[in-house]
């Protein structure tokens, strides 16, 4: 029987593992670091207290208020061109 030559066989198998592992712990980093950046993004901070429950007419116009404030912050946070971006990159 014809005996192949394997000597480098090793080495290609060895870098191929340490490949993987380098693309498997760049998109851990990638993850971890846009989780931090939504993170600190999302923490708003609430002017009025909401009640847990409504019972009067001025709860009502307390959480409306809320509500509308917190929809504005939501609003002016909003940012299409990095939100298109993104899915672009993903697709």
């Amino acid at each position: 029987m014809k005996r192949l030559n394997q000597d480098g066989s090793h080495l290609l198998a060895l870098m191929l593992a340490v490949l993987v592992i380098g693309v498997v712990g760049f998109a851990g980093y990638r993850v971890w670091q846009n989780r931090t950046v939504t993170d600190t993004t999302n923490q708003t901070t609430q002017t009025a207290s909401v009640p847990k429950t409504i019972k009067t007419n001025a709860d009502l116009s307390n959480v409306s208020k809320v509500l509308d404030n917190s929809s504005s912050q939501l609003d002016s946070n909003l940012n299409d061109g990095a939100l298109n971006t993104d899915l672009n990159d993903l697709l």
